[in-house]
């Protein structure tokens, strides 16, 4: 997938559905053709379209501590928002295409799951940035 498409693919929550590893099943929550499972009960992907936003990053009230954001899910989430409301959807998968090269990779249960805090995966995000 190119960086636009990958762009393109981000979800209303943060997470980029392009690398997803059910990319193959649905096309993320923004697709009208085949969508995510999730999309007609997700909060996240109801409340953004329901206030004309692009995604949690252009909210006043994020985090809303809902559903994805809740703290029960992963903090993953959470930090890609924030890291996406102050860098850009740009930077984001900057940093993911980058960091791949390198050996660190997106995706359930790989490099960016399992942190202790936001903090920590936005450090890993930036890991490749800053050399």
């Amino acid at each position: 997938m190119d960086k636009q498409s990958l762009i393109d693919s981000i979800a209303y929550c943060g997470l980029v559905c392009g690398k997803c590893h059910l990319r193959t099943e649905c096309d993320g929550c923004r697709n009208t053709a085949v969508l995510c499972h999730r999309a007609d009960m997700c909060y996240q992907r109801n409340c953004c379209i329901e206030k004309g936003i692009e995604g949690c990053w252009e909210c006043p009230e994020f985090p809303c501590g809902l559903d994805v954001q809740s703290p029960p899910f992963d903090l993953r989430i959470r930090a890609f928002v924030t890291f996406i409301k102050t860098e850009g959807p740009e930077s984001l998968i900057d940093c993911l295409l980058r960091n791949e090269k390198s050996g660190i990779f997106y995706g359930l249960g790989r490099d960016y799951d399992g942190k202790d805090s936001e903090e920590e995966v936005i450090t890993l995000l930036n890991t490749e940035r800053s050399s």
